[in-house]
């Protein structure tokens, strides 16, 4: 927890600490993980590691004939599938982490809206 965290939850009144103890602090990385396999785009993610898998075992397989190969054009052909089927898998990888920042932002907007509706109960009342 940041030094921001801990003035602002000194700020808070009881009750709303209290509330915001309920909310938790920020999940572990393998929970930030495994909700992108429960959310709504599941079957995304799911595509997404099978196909990065799919793509790494054909680099490393383009890499393996690489170095087996004996012509330039061989050695040159099989480079280049190798290049790309890496440069997909750093494409997936970069997905992935995007997906992963938009579930934390996400979750952030939605502990803006927990405090700005009890902010409005507080006024209202």
């Amino acid at each position: 927890m940041s030094e921001l965290d801990k003035k602002i939850r000194e700020a808070l009144r009881d009750e709303d600490a209290a509330a915001l103890a309920d909310v938790g602090d920020e999940p572990s990385m393998f929970e930030t993980i495994m909700e992108t396999f429960r959310g709504r785009y599941k079957w995304l993610a799911v595509m997404a590691v099978s196909w990065s898998i799919v793509f790494m075992v054909m680099g490393v397989l383009a890499a393996i004939k690489f170095f087996q190969a004996e012509a330039t054009r061989d050695m040159l052909m099989w480079a280049v599938a190798c290049i790309l089927c890496l440069s997909a898998v750093s494409m997936m990888k970069v997905w992935y982490w995007m997906e992963l920042n938009k579930n934390a932002l996400t979750r952030e907007i939605k502990r803006l809206e927990l405090q700005i509706a009890r902010l409005a109960r507080r006024i209202k009342d």
